[in-house]
């Protein structure tokens, strides 16, 4: 099997795992309404809740593993931050996200933006036990993006650590670590390194773009 169809095959796994819960929520709460003959304001509730959900993962995977095409170009980094957003409205993590600037807007890049989302995932899947996701920039030369994992127990998952690693090999990836491997991948097209550390309850990821001429 080749390596791109490896890859595809990963990916493929990890957008349908990522959307079977929402999506699943849906068709189980048009089910119930079905069977109680008419509407009940928990059941609705429930499936606007997973529809909004779905939603917006579909929205942030669009331009995270997409093209970025859809990004707009005066307000790229007001829509990353949007988007990322998405991932915390109904969970344990919160995220610490500094309002962009004019400088920041001037300095992303699409590369940039994906990287943004993609380090804020790394960062999200680092609190096993829940925490706070920080998202800081740096535009003085380029644009540094850091995603940084607060919270008790917080630790890079083996499978994605190894995805991380220059060199690493399709085959051992899980489908978790898909999007760990593509953001080391992006990175180095953009001819930088994703960087990565551990410390007592906290993970840093950090990513250096070179500024656009």
């Amino acid at each position: 099997m080749s390596q791109d169809l490896q890859l595809a095959e990963l990916m493929a796994a990890r957008l349908c795992h990522d959307l079977v819960g929402p999506i699943g929520a849906v068709a189980n709460g048009i089910e119930l309404l079905g069977e109680g003959g008419g509407p009940d304001p928990e059941v609705t509730s429930l499936i606007a809740a997973s529809a909004r959900q779905a939603s917006r993962r579909l929205q942030w995977f669009r331009i995270a593993f997409g093209t970025a095409n859809a990004l707009p170009a005066s307000a790229m980094m007001a829509e990353t931050r949007r988007l990322a957003s998405g991932l915390f409205e109904e969970g344990r993590v919160t995220l610490d996200w500094l309002a962009p600037d004019e400088a920041l807007e001037a300095a992303t890049t699409r590369p940039g933006a994906k990287l943004t989302l993609n380090l804020t995932l790394l960062a999200l899947e680092s609190l096993p036990r829940g925490g706070t996701v920080r998202v800081r920039f740096e535009t003085s030369s380029g644009l540094a993006v850091s995603a940084i994992a607060l919270g008790t127990g917080a630790r890079i998952p083996d499978d994605i650590e190894l995805a991380l690693r220059p060199g690493a090999v399709i085959k051992d990836l899980t489908a978790k670590a898909v999007p760990a491997y593509l953001a080391a991948r992006l990175a180095e097209g953009a001819g930088t390194r994703l960087m990565h550390n551990s410390g007592a309850d906290r993970v840093d990821f950090s990513v250096s773009l070179p500024a656009t001429r």
